[in-house]
C-alpha cells in the first residue's frame, strides 16, 4: 500500500482480535472484532478522508477550526457512536463552540474555555451532574482530535469535575412501595415502575430490553451496553418475574409502549407526585432497590455486581444503610435482666469509707 492513502478493507493482525486499517502508512485499530462493523466504520473514515477532512498524520498542525472539527466529528460519530452518545456529544460540542467561538483553532483551546462553559451552565441552572457529563464528553472528544492529528495534547485532560453535593440517595421505604404502586392506575406504567424497583436498572437499560434478551427458563436477562465488556446477564428476581409473566405480548422491546427515556421519567415522576412523593424521581427507584437489598441483609460487594457499577466507590454511597442496619442489629445483644454496674447497695454507691 502507498504511504499516502487509506485502506480499502479492514484487516486483522496476528494475535489481535480487533480489525485494523492503515491511513497514510500508519496502522490504526477500528476497535471492533466484528467484520461487518469494521467495514462500516472504515467506510465512514474513508468518506472523511477523501473529503479532505481526515488530518494527515505528519505531525504538522493543520490549523483546523473548532467548527470544522465539530462538523467532521459529528459526521463520524453519527455512524460510529450509539444514538445516546452521539446526542450527548452533539450537545456538548455546541456548548463548547458557544463558549470558545467556532473560529478558534483547535490547537488554541485551553482550560479557560471550559471555565467559560461551566460558568454559562451554572447561570442557566444546570446541575453539577449535567455539567460534568459535558466535561467528560469533551475530554473524550479531544482524544479523537489527537487521533486525527489536529492537536498534540488534550487541552482538557487535567480539568477537574464540578463539585457535587455528597447527599445520601433518596429512596422509597419498602413499606411505601406497595402503597405507591397501587395508586398507579395505568397497568403498563405500574408494571414499568415495578420493574425498576425489582431490578435496580438504569433508566435506559429497561427501555432497551428486548424479549430475546429475557430467558425466563434459566431465570436471567441480558443488558446490552455500547461497550461490549460491560454487557452481561443478570438474575431475574421473583418480583421481576411476576412483572414479566404478567405481560402477554412477548416480541420486540419489553416496554415497547414508550420510545424515549425522558417519557419514562415523566410518567414515574407524575405518579410519585400524585402519591405525595414528589421529592423522588425515576432514578430513586434504583436507590430504592439498593436500600431494600441491603436492608434484607445483602452486602455492598454483591450490590455492586447487581447494579452494574464498574467501581466500588460508586456503590459506597449506600454504606450508610449498612451502618444503620448494623446499629440496629447491635441492639439484639442484651443481658438477661438489669445489671448493677455501679455497685449500688442499700441506696448508696459502693466504695471504701
Amino acid at each position: 500500500m502507498d504511504i499516502v492513502g487509506i485502506s480499502k478493507k479492514p484487516f486483522r493482525v496476528a494475535d489481535r482480535a480487533a480489525y485494523y486499517y492503515k491511513v497514510d502508512g500508519r496502522r490504526k485499530s477500528l476497535e471492533t472484532t466484528s467484520a461487518s462493523e469494521a467495514t462500516r466504520r472504515l467506510n465512514g473514515l474513508r468518506t472523511l478522508y477523501f473529503k479532505g477532512k481526515l488530518a494527515r498524520i505528519s505531525g504538522e498542525s493543520p490549523g483546523v477550526s473548532l467548527t470544522q472539527f465539530q462538523e467532521e466529528y459529528l459526521e463520524w460519530a453519527e455512524t460510529n457512536r450509539n444514538h445516546s452518545s452521539y446526542r450527548a456529544d452533539k450537545l456538548s460540542m455546541a456548548k463548547l463552540v458557544k463558549a470558545a467561538g467556532g473560529s478558534i483553532r483547535m490547537d488554541r483551546l485551553t482550560a479557560k474555555h471550559l471555565d467559560i462553559l461551566v460558568t454559562a451552565c451554572r447561570k442557566a441552572g444546570n446541575k453539577p451532574a449535567s455539567i460534568n457529563l459535558h466535561l467528560r464528553h469533551l475530554k473524550a472528544l479531544m482524544g479523537k482530535a489527537i487521533e486525527w492529528g489536529y492537536i498534540k495534547v488534550n487541552p482538557f485532560r487535567s480539568y477537574k469535575a464540578v463539585a457535587q453535593d455528597k447527599r445520601a440517595p433518596a429512596y422509597l421505604d419498602p413499606a411505601q412501595v406497595a402503597v405507591w404502586l397501587a395508586t398507579i392506575e395505568d397497568i403498563d406504567a405500574r408494571r414499568l415502575a415495578a420493574a425498576y424497583l425489582s431490578t435496580g436498572r438504569r433508566r435506559g437499560e429497561l427501555l432497551a430490553l428486548h424479549w430475546e434478551d429475557v430467558d425466563l427458563k434459566r431465570g436471567r436477562y441480558f443488558v446490552r451496553k455500547s461497550k461490549r465488556h460491560l454487557c452481561r446477564w443478570y438474575p431475574i428476581s421473583d418480583a421481576f418475574r411476576a412483572v414479566l409473566e404478567s405481560m402477554s405480548e412477548r416480541e420486540g422491546r419489553v416496554f415497547s409502549r414508550w420510545n424515549h427515556p425522558d417519557t419514562l421519567s415523566k410518567i414515574v415522576k407524575s405518579s410519585l407526585r400524585a402519591a405525595g412523593l414528589g421529592h423522588l424521581r425515576l432514578h430513586d427507584l434504583r436507590h430504592s432497590y439498593a436500600v431494600a437489598y441491603l436492608e434484607a441483609g445483602g452486602d455492598l460487594r454483591t450490590l455492586q455486581d447487581l447494579l452494574g457499577h464498574t467501581e466500588y466507590r460508586t456503590t459506597e454511597i449506600y454504606a450508610h444503610v449498612t451502618d444503620d442496619r448494623l446499629a440496629r442489629e447491635a441492639q439484639r445483644v442484651k443481658f438477661g435482666g438489669p445489671v448493677d454496674l455501679f455497685g449500688v447497695q442499700d441506696g448508696s454507691r459502693g466504695g471504701g469509707k
